[in-house]
């Protein structure tokens, strides 16, 4: 659970890191985990848009701490991580959490079977992969003798095959198979998979107007036109519940519609 209280029966104080929180699913994070926890939060949120971080969070009773980093980039990835990471030293914590959320889509305007360029495929990976993996480890190491939660924000993707999407695809199904192994190597960490559902962002309308698969372009069309799209902040809250319940195994991949 990521709840805890002291014996007087208050809450402690927790640390939150959440990337991609300039928009979409993360600013949804932002604002459920204070409404969930408030000034017993810490929050450091990493994203490229600091304005909109500060707009999300202006009214927030959760002390919050931005940092820009570009997971994408190969140099010294290791110590801007570490960065994100030291803007909780000095402080007391029952509880620290990871919601690893950054990502990217790749360039759904051609197939998998045309994406030969190895530079692009490469740095692809990179941010979408390699820097999860790197961002997980310089977490995991740097609190000591705290109680650890690590959630992939994942997608049906990480399960599921969707043409034009491919690359996508891919990346998902690696962080879910990277957080899987961590649970099992590390019994003690607390490891969710969570898959937040189909929702209206920037990504989604990217997809619906450049996709050259017709029936990736009709599904999420028929999203839009039937209102079927999930609300970020309900799921973000959902998201939270789930993690306070502990309703799953370890590494388990939960999809918004797997709970009521």
């Amino acid at each position: 659970a990521v709840v805890s209280t002291q014996s007087t029966g208050e809450p402690m104080r927790q640390l939150f890191i959440i990337t991609g929180a300039s928009g979409g699913f993360g600013s949804a994070i932002l604002r459920q985990i204070n409404a969930a926890f408030g000034e017993n939060a810490l929050i450091i949120a990493s994203g490229r848009n600091h304005a909109k971080i500060s707009d999300t969070t202006s009214n927030f009773t959760a002390e919050v701490r931005k940092i820009s980093v570009d997971f994408g980039k190969r140099e010294e990835i290791r110590s801007r991580c570490q960065e994100i990471m030291k803007l909780g030293d000095g402080e007391s914590f029952d509880h620290v959490t990871l919601f690893n959320n950054h990502g990217s889509m790749n360039e759904v305007d051609k197939l998998l079977a045309e994406s030969n360029d190895p530079v692009k495929f490469d740095d692809y990976m990179f941010l979408n992969v390699t820097s999860f993996q790197i961002l997980t480890c310089v977490f995991l190491n740097h609190f000591p003798a705290i109680k650890h939660t690590c959630v992939n924000i994942s997608s049906i993707c990480a399960l599921q095959a969707f043409p034009s999407m491919g690359m996508y695809c891919t990346s998902k199904a690696a962080r879910h198979m990277i957080y899987r192994c961590i649970a099992k190597e590390n019994p003690d960490v607390n490891v969710l998979n969570y898959s937040p559902g189909p929702m209206d962002t920037s990504m989604t309308q990217y997809i619906t107007q450049t996709s050259v698969d017709a029936s990736i372009k009709q599904m999420f069309s028929d999203l839009s036109a039937q209102g079927r799209w999930v609300d970020v902040d309900e799921s973000a809250k959902k998201m939270l519940t789930i993690l306070k319940d502990g309703s799953y195994e370890q590494g388990q991949h939960v999809d918004f519609f797997d709970r009521s």
